[in-house]
């Protein structure tokens, strides 16, 4: 079915198009450019359309373009100058310390007495709040408060004991 698009019942939809586009993209010159490569695709694509809703068809062709874009930019990523960029994003982590530091303080854990490893466990891994945790271990809310801080307390100077002892032992082994 052959239909062709007026000039008139499109100038008519253009508003309300506009309108749409800076819905979706929330910035002005975004929503003008997007209603340009919508009305362009429609006029290409004139042969489909099936003569019955323009506003309609030109809203999905709209919004179809708006998600390829962000689909390729996705892709793409973003294009930023090295001067603009932040510090952070020049930089990488240091995985192989921090992954050296996790082992440390799961080592650490291991070696604690089986209370604090409960308390711990309850409170910081599982997330539980201290309420539910004293109920859970028929303990007062205030024994689960100092039990924890005690076992923090040994797990911190466990795991700073470790590597206290590790550099001296590279320094006396360096002398």
């Amino acid at each position: 079915m052959q239909t062709q698009i007026s000039t008139a019942e499109l100038n008519d939809c253009l508003p309300a198009l506009h309108r749409f586009a800076l819905q979706l993209t929330r910035n002005q010159d975004r929503a003008c450019d997007l209603v340009q490569d919508s009305v362009e695709r429609a006029l290409r694509k004139a042969h489909l359309f099936d003569g019955s809703n323009l506003r309609s068809w030109l809203f999905t062709i709209c919004r179809r373009v708006f998600l390829n874009q962000i689909r390729s930019e996705k892709a793409r990523g973003v294009a930023v100058e090295m001067d603009d960029a932040p510090q952070s994003r020049l930089s990488s982590a240091q995985t192989q310390e921090q992954t050296m530091h996790f082992n440390d303080v799961v080592d650490a854990f291991q070696k604690l007495p089986v209370n604090d490893r409960v308390i711990l466990s309850l409170v910081v891994i599982e997330g539980m709040k201290y309420e539910e945790a004293a109920e859970m271990l028929d303990v007062p809310v205030g024994t689960v408060r100092s039990r924890l801080s005690r076992a923090r307390n040994r797990l911190m100077t466990m795991t700073e004991g470790e590597n206290e002892a590790e550099e001296g032992t590279n320094l006396a082994a360096v002398v």
